[in-house]
């Protein structure tokens, strides 16, 4: 019986390897990116022809018309600049929060810390809805409905942010933090000027994971404001589409209206968000 050995070529096997990664992830962008183009597409478009078949992926005349006649409908710049200052707020409670939580479980040994951070972790499990009417009810007490406190403290701390920043801070050398303290700085100082520049990787995921949420989140201002002067950019998104007149082109309009801040802020931290989640699992404490 004669036996055949066949060779494979290492070259050939990882250049095949290769190819077929990068068509998953060509298919995998291609359904992700396919809707965002649509409704640019359609934003543009006119009213008859938005659900034309086969579809028109490009319009057959730019109507920039639609995001005038959408954006003057209702106060939409002032429910963008509520939004803006809301998820900002909370950008900047939750970075300092989370640093500071976080550089306490990495560095700090205390009694119940790893019960306690069980705990946090545990809560990064539970949906927003079910916290919603105690957060509700509290809120009610101190008399902070229709207001920007409210809006912005109940949701300004988060358990996902105090994860990411301790397990960066744990990749910091412990010499930097000895060199200080021998130094006799404090432990606020160390934080501030050691800590802080050198987890600005962490920090940049922590803040666009807050401002995304915090953009987005409609059930919280729902719940806390019936002003309209107040309302967030996703409420006026709501009224707007329950119109009993819809124009799905000028609704398009509005959706890519709500989408540049989060795409432009991706844009400038992209590098530092990227590194920031990819060095967060490097070790565990």
């Amino acid at each position: 019986m004669v036996r055949v050995r066949v060779r494979r070529n290492p070259a050939a096997t990882g250049a095949a390897a290769r190819v077929a990664v990068t068509l998953a992830l060509s298919a995998a962008a291609a359904v992700t990116v396919l809707p965002l183009v649509w409704m640019v597409s359609t934003s543009f478009k006119a009213p008859d022809a938005v659900f034309t078949l086969p579809v028109r992926w490009l319009p057959d005349a730019l109507r920039f018309g639609n995001y005038g006649e959408a954006l003057t409908s209702r106060p939409f710049g002032r429910y963008a600049v509520n939004s803006i200052g809301v998820s900002l707020a909370s950008v900047v409670i939750t970075a300092a929060l989370s640093a500071a939580a976080g550089y306490g479980f990495a560095r700090f040994r205390f009694p119940g810390r790893d019960v306690l951070f069980v705990l946090v972790l545990a809560s990064i499990v539970i949906p927003f809805e079910a916290i919603a009417l105690p957060l509700y009810l509290q809120i009610h007490r101190w008399q902070w409905l229709n207001t920007y406190l409210g809006l912005t403290l109940p949701t300004a701390l988060s358990p996902i942010g105090i994860f990411i920043m301790r397990q960066y801070i744990l990749s910091i050398p412990q010499d930097f933090i000895d060199s200080a303290r021998s130094e006799g700085a404090s432990e606020l100082r160390i934080l501030v000027t050691i800590i802080r520049p050198l987890s600005m990787p962490a920090l940049a995921a922590v803040a666009i994971f807050t401002f995304v949420w915090n953009w987005n989140n409609y059930l919280w201002p729902l719940l806390v404001v019936s002003r309209d002067s107040l309302r967030t950019l996703p409420l006026g998104m709501a009224l707007f589409e329950n119109q009993l007149n819809v124009n799905y082109n000028q609704v398009m309009a509005v959706a890519v209206f709500g989408a540049l801040p989060l795409v432009l802020m991706f844009m400038l931290l992209q590098r530092n968000f990227v590194r920031g989640v990819a060095l967060t699992g490097l070790r565990e404490g």
